[in-house]
């Protein structure tokens, strides 16, 4: 069956950190505003204040107003889930470098799990999962490792029932809102497959970069995901 140390779907469909049978599997330009402000009358100089020219005026308050503006609402620094990784950090980066960066833009995760991968498996590797909302972020070790055993990222998932919070965004071009059809259409040269768990299925829709869609029918995908996912029987 697929299977991971948490469930991550309200229908009990999740994703697999797992050596046995894992299938391997682009950014955005932040975007600034400048404000402007009208000029402001010039001094007169029986005030005593020398003459200032309307121009000159205007450039000041306009560099004062874009200040302000800029100190008022800064960049939301935001974390895009890749086809091969998050930001710049492919799969396979050390989980030291991928916590960092999640614990720098995204804060601390609202749970973390950490066990074998693969209770069926002797040779199993040993993971960790941590989420954030309905995302999670998947760590594995080699096979047969252990607590103390170095891990390396493998995958995230995310549960399309729950929004993503603000520190994170899907790559340009992955709707969190869609369809199998509405897939097929965007992606023609993607593939629907189907997975048997026993005497059910679950279908996943792999996009040509490696990103998928997975659901528990042919019409809506419950998930969205990216790196290894495999089965765990």
């Amino acid at each position: 069956m697929v299977t991971s140390m948490r469930p991550l779907s309200a229908l009990g469909v999740v994703l697999l950190l797992s050596a046995c049978g894992t299938t391997p599997p682009a950014t955005t330009s932040p975007t600034a505003s400048t404000a402007t402000s009208p000029a402001s009358e010039s001094p007169t100089a029986a005030s005593g204040t020398p003459p200032v020219s309307a121009s000159a005026a205007a450039t000041t308050g306009a560099t004062t107003a874009a200040t302000a503006t800029t100190l008022a609402t800064p960049a939301v620094d935001t974390i895009v889930l890749q086809p091969k990784g998050i930001d710049s950090l492919r799969f396979g980066a050390t989980e030291t470098e991928v916590r960092a960066r999640l614990s720098a833009k995204a804060g601390k995760p609202d749970e973390s799990y950490q066990g074998k991968v693969c209770e069926f498996d002797d040779a199993t590797p040993y993971g960790r999962q941590l989420l954030y909302g309905g995302a999670a972020f998947l760590f594995q070790s080699k096979a047969k490792g252990d607590k103390n055993s170095p891990r390396t990222f493998t995958s995230w998932v995310v549960n399309l029932d729950q929004p993503l919070g603000k520190s994170m965004k899907l790559a340009d071009g992955y709707p969190a809102e869609t369809t199998f059809a509405k897939l097929k259409k965007a992606f023609p040269k993607g593939k629907l497959t189907t997975i048997a768990l026993g005497e059910s299925a679950v279908w996943v829709f792999t996009t040509p970069s490696g990103i998928w869609y997975r659901g528990d029918d042919t019409k809506n995908p419950t998930d969205v995901g990216a790196g290894a996912m495999g089965t765990c029987e």
